[in-house]
């Protein structure tokens, strides 16, 4: 079938594809992950590696979705038979899509829980916000149906802006989710930087303590890189199947990677000056420091309960915008074959999603003494996905465009001047390849 969706002007597939890579990833995990790891030597590192690693990966998916305009395994067939390439690759189009499946089943349940702290206002004249903030998070993993009800809800919503379609749900949604998303992450930095303590936080962000740098920090940095981008799981390459032919690859990629990049650093302004003025928190308190642990500091602040809310609602309006391009690679190549509508395909996809997600939800409560390799059910998902499958994608798909694709193809298609093409081409034939293979190494060792 003849791929005729196209965004609807250049700043929606920018849009689309950061708010793709803006999510849980860059809010809640980075700023835990710097906090763990030492601060501006992380920083730097991911920087660095972002540029390296995710740039060329990112901008590979892109040009497999513009070329083959159409889902990630049928765009990978297309270029195949024209390349007279091994019939075998768009099978990598298929990993990618089952893996933003098993991601979003449990992407769902923490987005939920977010979703759920916008609407847990604790009352002004509330001294133990400390005990109130724990309790919240307490009686929300305790409880398989409150849970499952928040998992269920941010599910729907997943499921009616994808069912909408290309141009009327998923163009419209991020040109309004995305201002909306730089706008109260701003608003919230501001705030943040006003109350809290930003001095100390820029020296932690910003003032590289090289004797920080550990192996251990540079592959966690690489790792972070990585994943923070959405490569390795279709979606770029689904949303490139839609984007303008006029817009040039390398520019629009690198516009993505300084929004992403904008928005993990400024989550980092945004908690960490209330993290350093509140002595009783934790810089490295991990996973907690959003859910257990900032709250606390919110609510012992001035306007802290509007805040509270502001910030995760911030939270979930980037998870919206990443949950629904892990849908889209699956729907799109279901909807490629004619058999189902759109609203249908998305129904019953949506409904296996939500089902596999229960897993995740008992993983905290009911089955969390239930273990399959050593891990619960989540955990299992969380480490196949993430420590296997990702890496695995993101290595093939820099294998097939940097040493298989025909180099005068690779040139013709990328638009770049030759010194710009040249760092592309390298850093993605050696330094994206070894660099995840590292990631790989290090993740299931």
């Amino acid at each position: 079938m003849a791929q005729t969706k196209i965004w609807q002007g250049n700043y929606t597939f920018i849009l689309a594809a950061a708010g793709s890579a803006v999510g849980l990833g860059n809010i809640w995990k980075f700023p835990y992950m710097v906090g763990s790891n030492g601060g501006s030597a992380f920083v730097l590192v991911y920087l660095i590696c972002i540029l390296a690693i995710g740039l060329p990966v990112m901008a590979s998916e892109v040009l497999i979705g513009k070329h083959g305009r159409k889902s990630p395994i049928n765009s990978l067939r297309k270029i195949s038979i024209e390349l007279g390439l091994n019939s075998l690759w768009p099978i990598l189009g298929g990993i990618g899509a089952v893996t933003g499946i098993l991601i979003l089943s449990y992407y769902s349940v923490f987005a939920g829980m977010a979703f759920s702290y916008v609407f847990n206002v604790m009352p002004v004249d509330l001294e133990n916000s400390s005990f109130y903030s724990m309790e919240h998070f307490s009686n929300l993993v305790s409880s398989p149906s409150v849970l499952l009800f928040w998992h269920s809800l941010f599910m729907i919503l997943t499921c009616l802006i994808v069912g909408l379609g290309v141009i009327k749900g998923i163009g419209k949604s991020v040109n309004v989710l995305m201002p909306f998303l730089f706008i109260f992450l701003v608003a919230i930095s501001i705030y943040s930087a006003l109350i809290g303590d930003f001095k100390q936080t820029y020296t932690f962000l910003f003032s590289p303590d090289f004797s920080a740098l550990t192996p251990s920090t540079v592959i966690s940095a690489m790792g972070q890189a990585f994943f923070s981008l959405s490569i390795g799981m279709g979606a770029i390459m689904a949303y490139g199947a839609y984007m303008p032919q006029k817009q040039l690859i390398g520019k629009t990629v690198l516009t993505i990677i300084i929004l992403d990049t904008f928005v993990a650093l400024v989550a980092g302004i945004a908690i960490f000056p209330i993290v350093f003025s509140n002595p009783l928190l934790e810089i490295n308190s991990g996973p907690g420091l959003i859910f257990q642990t900032l709250p606390v500091a919110f609510y012992s602040l001035p306007l802290g309960n509007i805040f509270s809310i502001i910030f995760f609602l911030l939270i979930s309006i980037a998870a919206l915008s990443s949950s629904i391009s892990l849908l889209e690679p699956f729907t799109a190549w279901l909807e490629e074959k004619n058999r189902f509508s759109r609203p249908l395909i998305v129904f019953l996809l949506g409904t296996f999603i939500w089902a596999l997600g229960i897993g995740s939800v008992l993983s905290f409560n009911l089955w969390q003494d239930y273990k399959i390799l050593g891990l619960n059910f989540l955990d299992l998902i969380d480490f196949t996905t993430n420590n296997i499958m990702l890496p695995l994608g993101g290595f093939f798909v820099s294998i097939l465009v940097g040493w298989v694709f025909p180099y005068k193809f690779l040139f013709e298609k990328m638009e770049m001047k030759r010194i710009n093409f040249l760092l592309f081409y390298y850093s993605l034939r050696y330094v994206a390849p070894v660099s995840i293979l590292l990631i790989f190494i290090y993740s299931i060792s």
